[in-house]
């Protein structure tokens, strides 16, 4: 039984992380800043999206006072 739920708690999880990363993908193909959570996470999905050739360069920028940070691709 532990197993079981053990595989489930995973597809759920890879579900979840394939249905954040199209969804950020889409916002970045047209140019858009895409808020992300942190400054790691920005240079993680900007490697990401240049790594499968969906960009040519991206900017980390902290376009706020509450420290928001924002994927800017460059095409």
């Amino acid at each position: 039984m532990r197993r079981k739920l053990a595989k489930a708690a995973v597809v759920v999880a890879g579900i979840a992380a394939i249905a954040g990363g199209t969804t950020v993908t889409a916002q970045a193909a047209d140019g858009t800043p895409v808020k992300v959570a942190s400054f790691e996470s920005c240079v993680q999905w900007g490697n990401a999206l240049q790594a499968q050739g969906s960009i040519k360069g991206y900017h980390c920028d902290n376009m706020n006072d509450a420290r928001q940070w924002y994927l800017t691709p460059v095409y």
